[in-house]
């Protein structure tokens, strides 16, 4: 399944444009791990699958029961994602180093980066992050797949999120094939004026300089609510810890067949306590303590876990 990279390869976009796309990714895990795909427009209708075909003995000249899946319909409405990129002509002629196109492309690095960050907080948090933007996995997931580490502590909490990969059939992001598809198309930046804003945010003059402008409808489309979890609540009291994941795991598993979600993602915090958690302390023969750290998480039973800096550990708590 595609993933925005390969969108923007398929769409024939130059080398430059792929590369500028390819490294402003390298910071957000998330939007470079979840599978991409395009629709026309901006609302996406699908039906979400609840329940799986059931099968039964019988004997022989029985009628066959029948049985098919069951779905809920869902619509996904796109939102759209804007950023806007500027450089004062005064700043490119003082650069030394890089030239104007050199500047630009840095810059478009920078746009697409803070655009990819912005998009990553919506998948979690949806109107929680913006209220403009589309819904996320804490208002998608089932509230029979939320499970409470303990009663949490205002302002002091942090999830883990189990998901599954699949545009069409699990989870995934959708975009218009009528819009940028963050960077799918060139970069342009064009000569113009740069407005110059006091500390109150009032405009107080301009001067020269190239602009360059990012525009796309976005969401997220889970079209399995089986393939997302959450692990909310997670305090310092609580700590998080390898049991704490795998009964989450076992949940997961029973509720999809048997497998396991393809990707489990946490906060920094949460990574923090889980290597603390599978820190060892030993016992010294003089009766002191020394503790072997573990090595950074990167995985538990050989489902890879992803940190990212898009899940907060200041969330609210989740009530029971």
């Amino acid at each position: 399944m595609a993933k925005i990279i390969d969108l923007v390869t398929n769409k024939g976009q130059v080398d430059t444009t792929a590369g500028i796309v390819e490294e402003a990714l390298a910071s957000v895990p998330e939007i470079k791990f979840f599978d991409a795909g395009t629709i026309p427009g901006t609302v996406l209708q699908t039906l979400a699958r609840v329940s799986n075909p059931t099968a039964a003995f019988r004997k022989v000249g029985e009628p066959v029961s029948a049985s098919r899946s069951q779905f809920e319909q869902r619509t996904a409405t796109l939102e759209c994602l804007s950023a806007r990129a500027e450089i004062a002509e005064a700043e490119v002629m003082a650069n030394g180093v890089m030239t104007k196109e050199e500047q630009c492309v840095d810059e478009a690095v920078a746009t697409l980066e803070g655009a990819f960050q912005h998009l990553a907080k919506q998948i979690w948090y949806g109107k929680n992050a913006d209220g403009k933007g589309f819904s996320g996995a804490v208002e998608l997931v089932d509230a029979a797949n939320v499970t409470l580490a303990g009663a949490g502590v205002a302002g002091k909490n942090t999830s883990v999120f189990f998901v599954g990969n699949g545009f069409k059939t699990k989870m995934g992001l959708v975009f218009s094939e009528n819009s940028k598809i963050l960077g799918a198309e060139d970069i342009e930046f064009r000569k113009g004026d740069i407005l110059i804003k006091d500390g109150d945010g009032a405009v107080v003059g301009a001067e020269p300089g190239y602009i360059g402008d990012l525009t796309s409808y976005a969401a997220l489309h889970l079209a399995n609510k089986k393939c997302l979890a959450r692990l909310a609540n997670i305090t310092e009291a609580t700590g998080l810890d390898d049991g704490m994941l795998r009964d989450c795991i076992v949940a997961y598993r029973q509720a999809n067949g048997g497998k396991n979600p393809d990707a489990i993602f946490m906060s920094y915090g949460g990574i923090a306590k889980l290597r603390e958690a599978r820190t060892l302390e030993l016992q010294l023969a003089n009766g002191a303590t020394a503790k072997v750290q573990a090595p950074i998480p990167t995985d538990i039973d050989g489902i890879e876990i992803f940190v990212s800096s898009a899940i907060s550990d200041t969330e609210a708590i989740v009530a029971a």
